[in-house]
This record gives structure tokens, sequence and C-alpha cells, in this order.
């Protein structure tokens, strides 16, 4: 976007295009697969296979090996008329959908037992609840990985957790992020993709079954070192490095691990891991100490040259919680250093702007951008 835009201008940005295998190009992540397989065909060290683990509830390990053996054959698409919105799944094999067959070794399975399960349901409150479970299902996950080589293990979560924000003091309590962290800082961490029953069985309030088959399969590849799909990007255009920092509470709710994900234009990307950061007394949000923001983004742009062979012309640090002085001053002098173009941009989830469509109240396209000032904007990313 270059120019400067007038207060609340309102225009539907272009839908970029993807590419895909065999320098296939759409613009429909899903389409694409389907026509032209995943972008990775032909390359060198490609994901061939998608190894997976399985570990939690033991009551429910045979049903969820059975529904990914069946969903990795193809689920057909819900009765529509909308048939794009909606396609069916074809599959996960060689000759299919991302062409890498799913194998599930079966060293690499770990059932958690009623005993065990029991340390859940007996704690007394929810933060001793999602500790019990996420130290039971950590250590899981590690020894499912440690049992024969898996690309990733999917992870059933056990009955009795809380979810985040329903117990007392829901900050620490969120057993996803939780156990992402554990799993992150274990001596061989391992990609994880945690999923309910009701999930796969398709219980109401879940997507129709091709499209759950469609985001767990796209989740299983990509995890395992995979790339679906990237992004056109002119090869004469300055190549640009996007820095994706999250915050996850530690067990106390106080201190925050800071974890940077690093990825090119084409999507390949690495995981950074930062210092603890604290909730602001003055905005209560989560917020890195300045040399801590310089040192993470001096780890993110060191190992973008281990793995591209360069550095970029620009880099994109972009979190969802607000930068403060103290983060922008970190981040810009580990860019300054190099030096390069920095941009900090915070993203968040809703505003208190709203666009409807039409007479009708139709919702806005997909693309649509909402200029609200100089230095805010609202993108629509779904439609």
């Amino acid at each position: 976007m270059t120019g400067r835009l007038d207060p609340f201008e309102v225009r539907v940005l272009e839908e970029p295009m993807l590419e895909f295998g065999n320098g296939g190009r759409h613009q429909e992540q899903r389409a694409g697969i389907i026509a032209h397989g995943p972008a990775d065909i032909g390359v060198e060290g490609r994901c061939e296979t998608i190894r997976v683990g399985l570990a939690g509830d033991g009551r429910v390990l045979g049903e969820l090996r059975g529904y990914l053996e069946n969903a990795a054959s193809g689920v057909p698409a819900k009765e529509t008329d909308l048939t794009q919105l909606f396609p069916e799944f074809p599959g996960c094999t060689a000759g299919a959908g991302f062409r890498a067959p799913l194998a599930l070794p079966p060293a690499a399975t770990v059932a958690l037992g009623r005993t065990e399960l029991e340390r859940i349901t007996d704690a007394a409150t929810d933060s001793e609840k999602v500790t019990a479970a996420v130290e039971l299902c950590a250590a899981a996950v590690q020894e499912a990985a440690a049992g024969t080589p898996v690309d990733v293990v999917v992870l059933a979560r056990p009955p009795g957790v809380p979810d985040a924000g329903t117990g007392t003091g829901s900050v620490g309590e969120n057993f996803h992020d939780l156990l992402k962290a554990a799993v992150i800082c274990s001596p061989a961490p391992t990609p994880i993709q945690v999923i309910r029953p009701a999930t796969w069985r398709g219980s109401a309030g879940v997507e129709d079954p091709a499209t759950t088959a469609w985001n767990l399969f796209s989740a299983l590849f990509y995890k395992a070192g995979g790339k679906p799909w990237r992004l056109e990007s002119p090869r004469a255009e300055p190549t640009r490095c996007f820095v994706g920092v999250s915050f996850t509470a530690q067990a106390d709710g106080r201190l925050f691990a800071s974890v940077a994900q690093v990825f090119n234009e084409l999507g390949d990307g690495v995981i950074v891991r930062g210092a603890l950061a604290e909730r602001s007394a003055d905005d209560r949000q989560v917020h890195l100490a300045g040399e801590d923001a310089r040192g993470l983004l001096d780890d993110a742009l060191r190992r973008y040259r281990e793995v591209h062979g360069n550095l970029p012309a620009t880099v994109t640090v972009h979190k969802t919680s607000r930068f403060n002085a103290a983060e922008r001053d970190g981040f810009l002098a580990a860019a300054d250093a190099v030096p390069l173009r920095c941009e900090l941009v915070w993203l968040t989830s809703s505003d208190s702007a709203m666009v409807i469509r039409g007479g009708k109240r139709y919702p806005p396209l997909r693309g649509t951008l909402v200029t609200l000032g100089e230095m805010e904007h609202l993108l629509y990313t779904h439609g």
C-alpha cells in the first residue's frame, strides 16, 4: 500500500495469486491444491510422508486413528449449491491432495489411562487442572516422539480440562498455549496438533466434515515441513521478512514467554524463543523490555540469515498487543544495526468500527480495507 489514503476511504484489495505445484497458480487454496498439488512438488527434500504420532486419552485414540485413516482417503462435500465454498476433501495420498500419504507408526502412540487422567479431574481448582493436564500431555507428546521418528503429534485433548477464561483468574489457564510452550521448551520440541473428539465426530457447532478435514490436514502437512502454497511474489521486488511475536502465559499468570515466528515471502519460516514478558499496569497488555525486544529481533534476523543465506531489505514485526516506547525503540535499534527498513504493525482481532455492504446488510467482501486514520486501518480477511 503506497501513498496517503483519505480517512474513512473504503476499497476492496485485489485478491493475491498463490503459487502451487508444477507452476500452477490460483486465488483459492483448496482449489489450487486440487488442481496443481502443493507448492513443494519437485523440491528436493520435500515432505513425502506425514508421519503422525498419537497421544492423549486412551479411550478415544483408536477412534482418532480410524478417523485420520478414513479422512486421508477423502471426504465428500456437504450438499450445497455453494460448491466453491465447500469443496470435497480429495484425501491425502501420494496422488491426491497434498501428495503425501499419512503414516501412523504404532510405536508413536501413547495412551493416557484412567488413573493418569484422574489427576486432572480430581484437581481442586481450574488452575491445578490445567497444570496437571499440561504436565501429563507434554510428557505423552515427548514419549510419542521418542518412540519412532514423527513429524507431528496429534493430541486428543483430555476431558475435564477447563477452557481458557472459564476459571478463576483465567490468565495462565489456557491449556493449548501452555502445552505449546512446554513442548517448545522441551529438549526435543515436536510440532503438535490438539484436537477434541467433538471435532472428528462432527458434533453440533463443528464445521462440515470436508472443511474439518481440509483444515486439519493442511495443518498436519505444514507442521510436517510441507509447503502447501506460497504467495506469488515478483522476484524483482525487495525481499521482506515477517516476524510475528506472540506471548504465552506461564503457570503463575504474571510472566509470559515470548516467541517469534519468522517467515519470508514464500512462507518458509523458523521459530525463535525470546525472553519473558510482563503485563503492564498502564495498559494491561503484555510487553517486552526494550533490550529483550532488541535481542528477540537480533536473534530472528540471525536465524533468517542462517536459513536463507541473506538478509531481507525490510522486516515487518507484528503482534497482537500495542507497541510501547521501550519495545519500539528495541525493535528499531535491532533493525538500524543491520541496517534495514523496519515496520511495526499492531494487529487486533476486532474494532469498534463495522462495515455493512448494501441495503440488505450483507457482510463486506473479503479484502475490504477501511481507512480509519493515517495510522489505523480495518481489514476484513473473511467475507
